[in-house]
């Protein structure tokens, strides 16, 4: 759960009184006796979701009814471009031209929003209540776009400004994601999924090889990961919301149950989609600086905002790499209609993936 030597000496401190989180500001103490009252809570919360999952079981293997009736999963797709300018501005996109002439356009936001499409209908299918956390491919978490969101934030600004002696402009609208919206969308995000109280939260997303930047031309690498929260280091402790959410996490179950699920969704990932998962041993620089393996393979714990804040079990998953010479022409054609979507058939085959990883978590 603790990333670097920084944290465990000079921000967690210990002694027979409690815990001590030593930050710039102040030191925040917690009594044992608290931690474990906190501890023991968590615990009932976990035997009353097994007993819940236990019910489910028995009443569709003994009385037929559906097979995830009563149950609740939040389903999160990464991103939220609905065009290909609003892709450049957040960054996730793929434009390249393949060595045959083919020319290669698509992003990521498109992909993520169909593939949680297909496993909301296959949960719904079988008696799921499914949260949406963008209910449209080209929403944003608040149920607009980006561009309704920053049209009016631009016209605010500029009513404001006429008031002001000096004229100012609105920020122009990459600056205005990077700086304000791309944090601000993620905690709807964040509440949405909270309020909604899912039994298990599912983050979808596909990934880049970070070696092969600007992405101009194909790897020769593909594999798939998952994150789970943890990976504190020492700047991470510095906010009364993320210490609560670090308390949480060490109090409950959250992560060794989230590390559960992600290991279930990527061997499926494996065997449906056919994605390996990524080794041990990779090239991938981030998950050393930035991760921790959790002994589950390709799963990893990343001091990630969604991960970090979201309560209960969750998978941030990381399904593929778009660059990837096996995936890239695939990921390229947009023949499959869903809703008014038109997108690549490559996202029935990890929207499958998704579902027979939660299918084998809870079975």
């Amino acid at each position: 759960m603790l990333k670097g030597e920084q944290i465990r000496k000079n921000v967690l401190l210990q002694d027979s009184v409690g815990l001590y989180i030593k930050t710039l500001k102040k030191t925040y103490r917690f009594s044992w006796d608290s931690l474990q009252k906190l501890n023991a809570y968590y615990q009932i919360k976990e035997q009353e979701q097994q007993q819940k999952w236990l019910l489910l079981r028995l009443s569709n293997q003994f009385f037929g009814l559906p097979k995830f009736r009563g149950l609740r999963i939040a389903i999160d797709p990464g991103h939220f471009a609905g065009d290909f300018s609003t892709a450049q501005i957040e960054g996730k996109y793929i434009k390249t031209t393949l060595p045959d002439s083919t020319a290669v356009e698509f992003y990521e936001s498109s992909l993520a929003w169909a593939t949680a499409k297909i496993l909301a209908d296959s949960l719904q299918k079988y008696g799921a209540e499914v949260l949406l956390t963008r209910s449209e491919h080209n929403f944003t978490a608040f149920n607009k776009t980006f561009q309704e969101i920053y049209s009016e934030y631009a016209n605010n600004f500029m009513k404001q400004s006429k008031s002001r002696i000096r004229k100012q402009r609105p920020l122009p609208p990459n600056l205005f994601f990077r700086n304000y919206f791309k944090k601000v969308e993620l905690l709807e995000r964040v509440r949405k999924i909270n309020a909604f109280q899912p039994d298990l939260t599912i983050i979808i997303h596909y990934n880049v090889d970070e070696n092969n930047a600007p992405w101009k031309q194909t790897s020769s690498q593909n594999f798939a990961m998952a994150f789970v929260a943890g990976a504190f280091e020492a700047e991470d402790l510095q906010k009364n919301e993320e210490i609560e959410s670090f308390i949480r996490l060490l109090c409950s179950k959250e992560i060794e149950k989230s590390a559960e699920l992600a290991e279930k969704i990527l061997q499926s990932h494996e065997k449906v989609a056919d994605v390996p998962i990524v080794p041990l041993q990779n090239n991938q620089n981030f998950l050393q600086k930035y991760c921790l393996w959790t002994g589950r393979r390709g799963v990893y714990a990343r001091n990630l905002l969604l991960c970090r804040e979201i309560k209960g079990i969750l998978c941030y998953g990381e399904s593929l790499l778009q660059d990837s010479k096996q995936e890239i022409r695939k990921l390229n054609e947009k023949t499959l209609k869903i809703a008014n979507l038109y997108t690549s058939p490559r996202v029935i085959e990890v929207g499958n993936a998704y579902w027979h990883g939660i299918c084998s978590f809870l079975w």
